[in-house]
């Protein structure tokens, strides 16, 4: 193989075929992953308490809606209302009112409860409807029904309750100003009386009536308009407080003086109050002059507030739903504040002219003037409060809820918790995804190689052959049958690698062909041995003669193979002088001899590493074509090292599965130390799924069998 080719081969990205191939070879990571999971997902299903959920539906009538103005005016209302409630519904304070209404908790467990409570509850609105569909849980199927109902229940009395909250301000100090306004009136009754009976017969002029007539209209006017204006104080401070439990973040007012614009309507929204303040003095409420000037403050107003709802909407470019009603209610009163302190101040303006003209009336005229224009102002005040209390009471009767239960909830059937067949397949999906990720962290934890070409490219040697696993299918495993494969099964893949490996062998070198070969492997049981049994029955195939030596004289395991008649070998050759031809011994393979290990001596090492074996090396080169020598691994004795200089070559055995990085590259560290030549690497234990590695043999090779072989 060029080296072009191989590190072509080397450098590819990884394909689909590669991913499988992991899996092929760790699946049953997956299979164990998914065999835990399902049965852990299905005991789970079995033994988890079951869930029930109730379902009720909520109505919103928008027709009736007090949406604000902020929603008005940015087009929201319609969107985005019966989001508000939904959103609403799903809040802290309709919770605990719902859980008010169920079997109470202890003390200690109301907050956990509570949390639960919520996140449990799911809040949908309908699409394309004014439908808010609302679904608690329960345990039991009367608990997640009557949870249902009681968050319906809750929401309906908050919403109403909420409605009604800023009229009520309004209304309950109303009342109270009328408590002291009707000590007021019996006070100027009473003094009235005992100041005609102490100063006799003293009468007021037709001017003066009518001045004090004027007087107590207009006073009764102001204080009108003030004590309106502390009722919408106290609904502004209400409807802020609230906001400000929504969004820490409130403004201390949404229609400011800093806005040119704010600040023009304001002063024209005063002088309007005046004008009419004016007109007032002259004709009554039903004159044209009068209706007009209500008609123009009341454009002025509508201005005021889409002016300050344009400034909020611009400064806040997401408001939440939650927000908007209240904001817009909250510049409402602002602008109502607004005026009505114009008002208060424009009928003060005319309060004090009239006063003034008083002032001119001779001292008993005086008295008189003051105290029936104190009783005269009592009783204008307490009429018109009078009247606006009625109305602030009609007002707060007349506020009903815009949302109504249309199903209530009843027990369901059939719990929507566990799912069993859901939860079974997501359990076998998460041990299959479990699985995958084990499958691949092994594989990045792996020390060994992964493909044959990783071998070559880690050592910087060429891959000379693949040898795939084998399995002799169908007959028991013997130790000569799991060696002599080359012999006794020619036509298999396992077979074919050897005959790649002698062809690359024979054209390794053509100039100066090589006469004795060692194979070696980092340690124990990477297959050395087996390798070179084959690879020595391949060379007699083109017809040599070879010798096969075991230098493995500590343990040795060839005999098993070749069964050789004595009991010399090696040791005895080197030690005692026996001759070579009484050493070797002539197997059943045409052109094979066979040199067993012999007696393990105590010094193996330095016996390999003498005079004599270099000498017999030598004598084999002469009587032999070919001398593949089988040595001990090299990591853990040094006898295969200090063999490796005598010899024209030397063929590392890779283990693909067991042998690993670290131990291939020291082996390799320990051939360079000593100047050994490295023709290649064989590399054994190639699944023969793996595409170019058995492949292409099994549609050719179709009678033999492949598979595992426990190598040597």
């Amino acid at each position: 193989m060029s080296s072009d080719l191989r590190a072509s081969m080397v450098e590819r990205e990884p394909d689909l075929h590669d991913y499988l191939d992991v899996l092929r070879r760790r699946w049953w990571v997956v299979a164990a992953s998914i065999t835990l999971a399902l049965p852990a997902a299905l005991g789970i299903s079995l033994l988890s308490p079951p869930v029930y959920r109730g379902t009720t539906t909520i109505v919103v009538d928008r027709s009736g809606a007090s949406l604000g103005l902020l929603p008005d005016l940015t087009g929201f209302s319609q969107q985005t209302y019966v989001d508000t409630l939904a959103e609403i519904i799903r809040s802290r304070a309709v919770a605990e009112r719902a859980l008010d209404r169920l079997p109470a908790p202890t003390s200690s467990d109301r907050e956990r409860v509570l949390e639960r409570f919520r996140k449990s509850l799911r809040v949908q609105r309908v699409r394309g409807a004014d439908l808010i569909k609302i679904e608690a849980e329960g345990r039991t199927p009367e608990g997640a029904s009557d949870a249902t109902n009681a968050v319906a229940s809750a929401f309906v009395s908050w919403h109403v309750e909420a409605r009604r909250s800023q009229a009520q301000a309004g209304r309950q100090f109303i009342e109270g100003q009328l408590a002291g306004l009707t000590r007021e009136l019996r006070f100027a009754e009473d003094s009235l009386a005992r100041h005609k009976t102490q100063g006799g017969q003293v009468a007021l002029s037709e001017q003066t009536r009518l001045a004090v007539d004027k007087l107590a209209e207009f006073e009764a006017q102001r204080r009108v308009a003030g004590a309106e204006r502390q009722g919408v104080e106290a609904s502004l401070r209400q409807a802020r407080a609230v906001l400000g439990q929504q969004h820490p973040t409130v403004p201390s007012s949404f229609v400011t003086a800093e806005d040119p614009v704010v600040e023009g309507l304001r002063a024209e929204l005063a002088k309007l109050e005046t004008e009419l303040a004016g007109l007032r003095e002259q004709f009554t409420d039903r004159h044209p002059r009068v209706l007009a000037t209500q008609a123009r403050i009341g454009e002025v107003k509508d201005k005021l507030r889409q002016q300050a709802a344009r400034t909020l909407a611009a400064q806040t470019a997401t408001l939440n739903p939650l927000h908007q009603d209240l904001a817009g209610q909250i510049i409402k009163l602002e602008v109502e504040q607004h005026a009505l302190q114009a008002r208060e101040a424009a009928l003060a303006l005319a309060v004090r002219r009239y006063a003034g003209d008083i002032q001119t009336l001779p001292p008993k005229e005086i008295a008189l003037a003051r105290l029936t224009r104190d009783l005269k102002v009592a009783e204008e005040t307490y009429l018109l409060l009078s009247q606006k209390l009625q109305e602030a009471r009609i007002a707060e009767a007349s506020v009903v809820g815009d949302a109504r239960i249309v199903d209530r909830a009843v027990p369901p059937t059939t719990p929507v918790r566990p799912r069993t067949s859901m939860n079974t397949l997501l359990g076998a999906l998460l041990g299959l995804m479990l699985g995958l990720g084990a499958v691949y962290m092994l594989e990045a934890l792996d020390v060994t190689f992964r493909t044959p070409e990783e071998v070559g490219q880690a050592l910087g040697l060429p891959v000379l052959a693949a040898v795939p696993f084998w399995k002799n299918a169908g007959k028991p495993q013997t130790p000569d049958e799991m060696q002599l494969v080359m012999h006794r099964h020619r036509r298999s893949p396992f077979a074919e690698a050897f005959r790649h490996l002698r062809t690359n062998l024979l054209y390794l070198s053509p100039d100066r062909p090589l006469r004795a070969l060692q194979v070696a492997s980092p340690g124990p049981g990477e297959g050395k041995t087996t390798v070179s049994s084959n690879l020595a029955i391949a060379l007699t195939q083109t017809g040599q003669k070879v010798w096969l030596v075991e230098c493995d004289l500590r343990k040795g395991g060839m005999h098993w193979a070749f069964q050789p008649a004595g009991t010399g070998g090696l040791t005895e050759l080197l030690v005692d002088g026996l001759p070579v031809d009484r050493a070797l011994h002539r197997t059943e393979i045409e052109g094979l001899w066979f040199l067993p290990g012999g007696t393990p001596p105590p010094n193996p090492a330095e016996l390999l590493g003498s005079q004599k074996m270099r000498a017999f090396l030598e004598h084999g080169r002469g009587q032999a074509d070919m001398l593949v020598i089988d040595s001990p691994p090299l990591l853990p004795v040094t006898d295969a090292a200090v063999l490796a200089p005598m010899v024209d070559g030397i063929l590392l055995v890779i283990n693909l599965p067991t042998t690993p990085r670290d131990a291939a590259l020291r082996a390799r560290h320990h051939l360079d130390a000593v100047g050994a030549k490295v023709l290649g690497v064989v590399v054994v234990g190639v699944p023969t799924g793996r595409r170019g590695y058995g492949y292409y043999y099994r549609g050719y090779y179709g009678a033999e069998s492949e598979g595992k072989d426990n190598l040597k």
